[in-house]
């Protein structure tokens, strides 16, 4: 196995690892097979209520330094593999500087806030949600 893809199992597993710890099953959370040009993201969870949710997950050197732009290349493979796999959401995970596998609950996950508020029910988000954004998409935002 390459260096690189040891690196991304390694993420994956410890992302599958930390759906697990909070309550999901191993039929619920489980590390998908890669299936070519076709790929239906690395991370599956089935959640009951929500739907398939598929993630893309991306750790280590090239995921800790990644720069603004290759993290919105990165999300819109997750929409592809979202898409392909047919679930209803897609995320991108990528692993934090300083916040090793075992804290896997602690790297970025990347959203739109349409899906924040799809997964919010329409309602008001909670105060406390961390979500990155640019100061040119906030502006956006404000400005309608």
């Amino acid at each position: 196995m390459s260096k690189s893809k040891a690196i991304g199992t390694r993420a994956e597993t410890a992302l599958r690892n930390y759906l697990l710890s909070t309550g999901y099953s191993e039929l619920e959370a489980h590390r998908n097979v890669l299936t070519g040009s076709d790929d239906e993201g690395d991370v599956w969870l089935r959640d009951p209520s929500r739907g398939l949710i598929v993630f893309e997950v991306k750790g280590g050197k090239a995921a800790k330094d990644a720069s603004h732009e290759q993290m919105k290349k990165w999300y819109q493979e997750a929409e592809r593999e979202r898409q392909n796999a047919g679930a209803s959401y897609g995320f991108l995970v990528t692993q934090r500087a300083g916040v090793g596998y075992p804290r896997a609950g602690e790297w970025w996950a990347y959203a739109t806030f349409g899906d924040l508020s799809r997964l919010a029910r329409s309602t008001v988000l909670p105060s406390d949600v961390f979500v990155r954004v640019t100061v040119a998409e906030l502006v956006g935002m404000i400005r309608g």
